[in-house]
């Protein structure tokens, strides 16, 4: 479960842009903020959910580690496509 809520909480930082503003998304009723930031090619992504899980997730060629309410995890990173070639929009996260 916590490998599936640790996917979202990355499918939804690596598909919003690399900020260190607070992002926000809501899954199956659960509120996570967090915020991405660079350390040369590792993409950190901090935050908490609403009943104050701490996570911190470290993105480095194509894997994601990291914890999860203290809890270790590690998975493959989901592929980023365009939602249209030649389109503006936002990225979307695929699996």
């Amino acid at each position: 479960m916590k490998k599936i809520i640790a996917l979202a909480i990355l499918t939804s930082a690596v598909a919003a842009p690399a900020l260190a503003d607070t992002q926000s998304f809501t899954r199956d009723g659960q509120t996570y903020q967090y915020q991405v930031t660079q350390a040369g090619d590792v993409a950190i992504v901090d935050g908490v959910d609403q009943s104050g899980k701490a996570f911190t997730l470290r993105v480095r060629n194509g894997r994601v580690s990291g914890n999860y309410a203290g809890t270790a995890v590690a998975f493959a990173a989901p592929k980023v496509q365009t939602a249209a070639a030649n389109s503006s929009e936002s990225p979307l996260a695929t699996r």
